[in-house]
C-alpha cells in the first residue's frame, strides 16, 4: 500500500510540476499564490519527520524509459525528491516579479533555495548512511543533528512566506486560509 501511495504522490508531483512550469508569465494573483505559496506544502514535513518516514519506506525513483517507479537506493530516492523541489523552484523563478508579488516570490524562493541546499547537505548523507547499513543510532544522531542545525531557520523562512502569503491573499481577495 505504501508503495502505491508513494508512486501516486511522486506521479502527481511530476505531473503538477510539468503543468506549473509551462508559461509562468502574466499570471493571475490566484495562480501566483498557488505556485509561490501552496507549493511550500511540499516542505511542511522538512527535517526529521520527513527523513524518518522516507527511511521507513521502500526507496523508488521514476524511470523515464519504463514510465514507472522502480526500486533504488535511498540516496537516489532522496536525490529524486530534491530534483522535484528544484522543478518547483524553477516554476517560482519563472514568474515575472513586480511590486505586487515581490515579497511573496522572494520569500518563496528563499524558502525553497534553503530547503534544497539543506536537503543536499543533510538528507543525502543520511540516505547514504542508510544505504551503507549504518547503525540506527548513527542515523538517529545524524537526523537529530540535522534538525538542530536547520529547524530555527526553516521555521523562520516558513513564517516569512506565510506572512507574505497572508498579505497577498488579503490584498487580492483570494479565498484561502493561511496558518501563521
Amino acid at each position: 500500500m505504501k508503495k502505491i501511495l508513494n508512486t501516486t504522490i511522486l506521479f502527481l508531483v511530476v505531473t503538477i510540476g510539468s503543468l506549473v512550469s509551462t508559461s509562468c508569465t502574466n499570471l493571475s494573483p490566484e495562480k501566483t499564490f498557488e505556485i509561490a505559496a501552496l507549493n511550500s506544502n511540499l516542505l511542511s514535513r522538512f527535517g526529521s519527520k520527513e527523513i524518518s518516514e522516507k527511511l521507513k519506506s521502500e526507496p523508488q525513483v521514476y524511470d523515464e524509459t519504463q514510465k514507472k517507479m522502480i526500486p533504488s537506493s535511498y540516496y537516489d530516492y532522496f536525490k529524486y525528491d530534491i530534483s522535484n523541489l528544484e522543478i518547483r523552484l524553477k516554476s517560482i523563478e519563472e514568474i515575472t516579479e513586480d511590486d505586487d508579488n515581490k515579497e511573496l516570490l522572494q520569500a518563496s524562493k528563499n524558502l525553497f533555495k534553503y530547503a534544497i541546499a539543506k536537503q543536499k547537505e543533510g538528507y543525502l548523507p543520511i540516505a547514504k548512511l542508510k544505504d551503507e547499513k549504518a547503525s540506527a543510532e548513527q542515523i538517529e544522531k545524524a537526523i537529530a543533528d540535522f534538525d538542530a542545525s536547520t529547524q530555527n531557520d526553516i521555521d523562520a523562512k516558513f513564517a516569512k512566506l506565510m506572512n507574505a502569503a497572508k498579505a497577498y491573499v488579503e490584498k487580492h481577495n483570494i479565498n484561502a486560509k493561511i496558518g501563521v
